[in-house]
C-alpha cells in the first residue's frame, strides 16, 4: 500500500469488529473450516487503512473451537489428540492468523481486543468411553481442523455450573492463561474480551441452555463465576491489562443493571463492562427497514411502544448512567448504523454522540474481509468507486464526534441524455469535514446547468446536486475544481448523441460509451486494475489485481458497482485462494489461469420481508431484460470456468457466461427449477474472443464474435444478488474459477438492439485486440 498523504493519527477510542474468523458454523461436522471460504482473517492491509482513517482500536472476534480444538479437561486417546490436538493446545495455524493481525496493529500504531465470540457456549466431538470419537477424519489440507462425518458425534456444550456440567470454569480460564502468555505483550494487544453475548444460561441446577424457555429463570450467576475464573488467571500474569466483561441478556447496553446482572460490578481493576446497543426495535441489528421496525411497537429494554430517534441513545444512556453511578467504566463493542434511511443516521448520531461525550471506547459492527459483511444492512467495510477507497456511511458519523476533519469526494449520476432531458448529478463526501467545500463545474461543449457552484455541507457524509441539459447531439465532459488543491471528484461525460450507432463511424470509443450510457451498464476494464480497493495504485504487470471500478454508468450514491477480492494471501498459511494476475504485457487483461486463482465479486442484497428496499442492488434481476458482453483471451484449448455470472451466492440459480471444455455456454436457472443452456461454438485458441447474452421473459440469446450462435424462448425470475467476474459461486469448494484471461466486462439492464450490441461487440474486440 502507498503512503497516504490524507491519512490522519489513529484515534484509540474509535474501531471496528474484524468480523471473520467467528463464521465457520460447520465445524467439527464436515469439512468446513477452510480459510477465504468458511472463515476469513483481516488483511493487513484492512488495519493499515483503517488506522489512516483514524480507528486505533478494533475488536478481533474469533472461535474457541479454532483456537482452542480441544478443551484442557478433555480424555482422548492417542489417535484423537493426533487428528485434533493436544488437550488445551492452542491450535498452531490459527494462533498464527492472529499474531498476524496483531502485528498489523502494532506495525499501524493501532491496537486489537481479543474477543472470544462464543455465547458461553463450544461445539465439540462427542468423545467414546475409550477416548476415540467416531468418524474422525482430518482433510489433507493442513490448515483445516479435524471434522466427523456423524452428526451424531457433534454436540454443544454450554458453561454451568451444577453437578454435570460440560463445559467448566477451569477451562475456560485455561483458554485465557494461555491468551496471556501468547498475546498479553504483544504491542498490538488491546485487550482481553472474554465472551461475546452471554445468553439464555442454564436455568439453576441444570446444564443445558434455557433458549427453548427463551432464557426465563436463567442463572445469572452462571456467567459471573467463569467470568471470575477467567479474570483470575488473567491477572495471575497480567496484573494490569484491559479486560472487557459482557453480561448476561446478550450484553445489551438496557440489561446491565441488577435484573440481569446482579454480580456487577465484579472486584478488580481496569474491568471494562462491554456493551451492545444498536437502534433497531429488538437492539439486534437485524433492523434495516424504519417502518417495518417501528410498526413491531416493542423497544427492547423499554417494553411496548414503538421504538424512537432516541431509542439507541436512552438504551446506552442506561449503562453510561449504571457506570457512573457504581464508579466503573462500559464500552459500546458492537453497535451499528443501517444505510438506508436518514432516519437511521441521526438516530445513530444521537447515540454516539452520547456515548462519545460519557467517554466510552466504541467498535462498530460489521467490518473484516469475510464476504458476508459486503453491503450488509449495517457494515463497516470499504468500496471502490472512481479508482478510489468509498469509505463506508458509519465512518463518517464516528469520525465526526472524534473531531477527525477527512474525506473523498466522489460523483454518480446518469450519462444519457435522451430528448434533451436533464441529468441529474450528485457530488458527495464519504467521511466527515469540519467545514463546508465549495466546487464548481462546468462543460466543455456547452448546455446548461441548474447550477454551476456546489457546496458540500460540513458534517458526515454531506452531499449536493445539479441537472445539467446537453447541448443536443453532443458528448459534453463535466470537470470540477475546488479552492486550495482540494481533491475532487474526476471528469464524466454527458452524451447526447442522436444515434450512437451512425457515431461509430466517427468514433467508436465514443459511440460504445454513449451505448452503455444509455443502458445504465456497468463496465469494469482490467485496464482499470488496481493491486487494492483499500488505497490501492494501479496494478502493474504479474501483480494481484484486488479492485476494478465500474467505469461505465450503473453506480449511483451509496451504490457502487466495483469488483473486489479480498482474499487473504499475507502468509504461507493462507490457503490456496487468490486474486487473479494482472497482466500489462499487451492488451491489459486479469489472468485467472494460476493455481488457486479467484475471481471478482460485487456483493449486493436481495431484498426480502425483513429489508424490502435496500439501496445496495444489482442492475437487473432473472425476470428482468438484460445483457452481458465479456472480452476475454483463450490461452489453450478446452477452457473451463465461469466468465460471469450473475446471482445469489450459494444458489444454484443465476446467469452464466462460461466456457465448458472449450465450447461457450450462456445457462439461466430459477430457483423454480427451470433452467436453460445455450450452447456455441469453440473459439480458436490462442486468441481473444467476444462473448454475448441477452436474456428476459421468453428470448435469449448467446452470440460469439458478433454472431449468434443460439437462442432460446424460456422465462426466468429470481433474483440477482451478486455478480462475479471469473468465477461461478465463492461460497462452493470448487470455484469453478474461469481458465483463461479476461479483459473487460459489461452488463446493464434492458435489450441493446442489433446494432448497438455490434458496436459493443467491435470496441471491446478492439480493447481485447490492442
Amino acid at each position: 500500500m502507498p503512503p497516504d498523504p490524507a491519512a490522519v493519527a489513529p484515534v484509540a477510542r474509535i474501531g471496528t469488529n474484524l468480523s471473520g474468523m467467528e463464521w465457520a458454523d460447520g465445524v467439527r461436522l464436515g469439512d468446513a473450516t477452510a480459510p477465504n471460504l468458511h472463515f476469513t482473517v483481516p488483511r493487513a492491509a484492512e488495519v493499515r487503512w483503517l488506522a489512516t482513517r483514524g480507528f486505533g482500536k478494533n475488536r478481533l472476534p474469533f472461535m474457541w473451537e479454532l483456537l482452542q480444538p480441544m478443551l484442557v479437561d478433555t480424555q482422548a486417546n492417542a489417535q484423537a489428540r493426533a487428528l485434533i490436538g493436544e488437550p488445551g493446545a492452542l491450535h498452531e495455524g490459527y494462533a498464527g492468523y492472529i499474531d498476524a493481525v496483531l502485528d498489523a496493529h502494532a506495525v499501524a500504531g493501532a491496537r486489537c481486543i481479543l474477543d472470544c465470540h462464543n455465547y458461553c457456549r463450544y461445539t465439540d466431538f462427542r468423545f467414546q468411553p475409550d477416548g476415540s470419537v467416531i468418524g474422525l477424519t482430518l482433510p489433507p489440507d493442513p490448515l483445516r481442523h479435524a471434522y466427523t462425518t456423524d452428526a451424531s458425534q457433534v454436540f454443544t456444550r454450554i458453561m454451568a455450573t451444577a453437578p454435570g456440567a460440560t463445559l467448566r470454569p477451569a477451562a475456560f480460564a485455561d483458554l485465557w492463561r494461555r491468551i496471556v502468555q501468547r498475546w498479553g505483550r504483544h504491542p498490538g494487544f488491546g485487550g482481553y474480551g472474554l465472551m461475546n453475548e452471554p445468553h439464555d444460561m442454564p436455568l439453576p441446577g441444570q446444564v443445558t441452555d434455557s433458549t427453548p424457555v427463551g432464557g426465563v429463570g436463567e442463572d445469572l450467576t452462571i456467567w459471573p463465576a467463569f467470568a471470575r475464573a477467567a479474570i483470575d488467571a488473567i491477572r495471575a500474569l497480567d496484573p494490569a491489562g484491559t479486560i472487557y466483561v459482557s453480561g448476561n441478556a446478550w450484553g445489551g447496553a438496557m440489561n446491565i443493571g441488577p435484573e440481569f446482572n446482579p454480580a456487577w460490578p465484579l472486584a478488580g481493576s481496569n474491568l471494562v463492562y462491554e456493551v451492545h446497543s444498536y437502534v433497531d426495535a429488538f437492539n439486534n441489528g437485524n433492523g434495516f427497514d424504519w417502518e417495518l421496525e417501528v410498526a413491531k411497537n416493542f423497544t427492547a429494554g423499554f417494553g411496548v411502544g414503538p421504538m424512537t430517534l432516541d431509542t439507541g441513545r436512552d438504551r446506552m444512556r442506561i449503562a453510561t448512567d449504571w457506570a457512573r453511578a457504581n464508579g466503573t467504566v462500559v464500552a459500546l463493542t458492537e453497535t451499528g448504523m443501517p444505510i438506508d434511511d436518514a432516519r437511521w443516521h441521526e438516530a445513530f448520531r444521537r447515540m454516539i454522540d452520547h456515548t462519545w461525550a460519557s467517554g466510552c471506547e466504541i467498535q462498530t459492527w460489521i467490518g473484516g474481509s469475510h464476504w458476508a459483511a459486503r453491503s450488509h444492512g449495517i457494515n463497516h467495510v470499504p468500496g471502490w468507486h472512481q479508482h478510489r477507497t468509498l469509505e463506508p456511511l458509519v465512518a463518517g458519523t464516528l469520525k465526526a464526534v472524534a473531531g477527525i476533519d477527512q474525506a473523498d469526494l466522489f460523483d454518480a449520476g446518469g450519462g444519457f441524455s435522451a430528448g434533451g432531458a436533464p441529468v441529474t448529478i450528485t457530488v458527495f463526501a464519504r467521511g466527515h469535514l469540519a467545514a463546508p467545500v465549495a466546487l464548481t463545474v462546468a462543460s466543455d461543449a456547452g448546455g446548461s446547468f441548474s447550477k454551476t457552484a456546489l457546496s458540500i455541507p460540513a458534517g458526515p457524509n454531506g452531499q449536493d446536486s445539479f441537472t445539467f441539459t446537453p447541448a443536443p447531439d453532443s458528448i459534453a465532459t463535466l470537470s470540477y475544481q475546488a479552492a486550495s488543491g482540494r481533491q475532487v471528484p474526476p471528469p464524466r461525460k454527458v452524451y447526447s448523441l442522436a444515434d450512437p450507432v451512425a457515431h461509430a463511424a466517427t468514433s467508436l470509443e465514443d459511440a460504445a460509451r454513449a451505448i452503455l450510457a444509455r443502458h445504465s451498464a456497468a463496465l469494469w476494464d482490467f485496464a482499470d486494475g488496481f493491486t487494492d480497493y483499500l488505497l490501492g495504485r494501479p496494478a502493474q504487470d504479474g501483480e494481484p489485481v484486488r479492485a476494478v471500478a465500474d467505469s461505465g454508468f450503473a453506480s449511483g450514491v451509496g451504490n457502487a458497482m466495483d469488483m473486489l477480492n479480498w482474499m487473504n494471501q499475507d502468509s504461507a498459511h493462507a490457503g490456496p485462494r487468490r486474486p487473479p494476475v494482472l497482466r500489462r504485457a499487451g492488451p491489459p487483461h486479469a489472468d485467472l489461469a494460476g493455481a488457486g486463482a479467484t475471481g471478482l465479486w460485487c456483493r449486493k442484497v436481495v431484498p426480502g420481508p425483513t429489508y424490502p428496499n435496500p439501496s445496495n442492488l444489482a442492475p437487473w434481476n432473472l425476470q428482468d431484460e438484460h445483457f452481458v458482453l465479456a472480452a476475454i483471451g483463450l490461452p489453450q484449448a478446452g477452457a473451463n470456468g465461469v466468465v460471469f455470472r450473475a446471482g445469489v451466492a450459494g444458489q444454484p440459480w443465476g446467469v452464466e457466461l462460461a466456457m465448458a471444455v472449450g465450447q461457450v455456454q450462456a445457462r439461466w436457472q430459477d430457483a423454480g427449477g427451470g433452467s436453460l443452456t445455450l450452447a456455441g461454438p469453440a473459439p480458436a485458441a490462442g486468441a481473444t474472443h467476444v462473448l454475448a447474452l441477452t436474456g428476459g421473459q421468453g428470448a435469449q440469446q448467446l452470440r460469439v464474435d458478433g454472431s449468434d450462435v443460439a437462442s432460446g424462448t424460456a422465462s426466468f425470475s429470481g433474483p440477482v444478488g451478486d455478480l462475479l467476474i471469473g468465477w461461478g459461486d465463492p461460497l462452493q469448494v470448487d470455484t469453478r474459477t474461469f481458465g483463461g484471461h479476461v479483459h473487460a466486462v459489461v452488463t446493464g439492464p434492458g435489450r441493446p438492439g442489433a446494432a448497438e450490441l455490434a458496436v459493443l461487440e467491435r470496441w471491446l474486440a478492439a480493447r481485447a485486440a490492442g
